[in-house]
């Protein structure tokens, strides 16, 4: 595993096959998602690597255990519509974690993001969180979501993601260093639409078999 600024790539041979199907334009919605789940799956066990536990006594078969366990689920969020398709693979380790959602995109008209939806968990203060968004292209949108989280307080956020820009993780460490964002591959560059190149193109499309 290396890290760059504050982005670890996750370089596992099996996640890198995945990551080459998912990349493939002609890998259809259905086993897009699998894909999208099945890396989501992976990343969640690297992020919280370091999680805090406690001790669990338990009953066995062959008599008592301790095996140390979590310490409290981090709340899931999604950034809505991409995000989404790293939920099930997040819930599939984590099934007890509230979930949240916001709704967010990048106006290039604007050139700003604008704020759609956003509903958070109860008592999301003081609490950690991971932030799902499959792609980290001019990190417009993952700033503003991280911006947001922390107006309600809360203190760790850990970034899911499948690929990131080193454009758009300078701006997200520039916002806020303290943030740790987890993936598979680090790109130097976008082009001049603000997508990855080389991309798997539009996520929130391909998920959803729209145009």
């Amino acid at each position: 595993m290396a890290k760059t600024m504050n982005h670890y790539e996750i370089n596992h041979p099996i996640l890198m096959e995945k990551l080459c199907l998912l990349m493939d334009p002609n890998t259809e919605s259905p086993e897009f998602r699998r894909l999208m789940r099945e890396i989501s799956f992976a990343l969640t066990y690297e992020a919280l690597r370091d999680w805090p536990t406690e001790e669990k006594n338990i009953s066995t078969p062959n008599g008592p255990d301790t095996i140390p366990k979590l310490i409290n689920y981090p709340a899931v969020i999604s950034i809505l519509r991409a995000g989404n398709g790293m939920i099930d693979g997040v819930t599939e380790a984590l099934p007890l974690a509230p979930l949240g959602h916001i709704g967010i995109y990048r106006d290039r008209d604007l050139d700003s993001t604008v704020e759609y939806f956003f509903r958070l968990p109860q008592k999301i203060k003081g609490n950690s969180t991971l932030l799902l968004d499959p792609i980290i292209a001019t990190g417009d949108t993952v700033c503003a979501s991280v911006s947001r989280l922390k107006e309600f307080g809360v203190e760790d956020i850990r970034v899911l993601t499948i690929l990131a820009s080193k454009p758009g993780l300078e701006k997200l460490n520039k916002i806020n260093e303290n943030v740790s964002v987890w993936g598979l591959r680090l790109n130097e560059s976008l082009n001049e639409s603000g997508h990855l190149a080389p991309g798997p193109g539009d996520v929130s499309a391909r998920l959803c078999n729209t145009t």
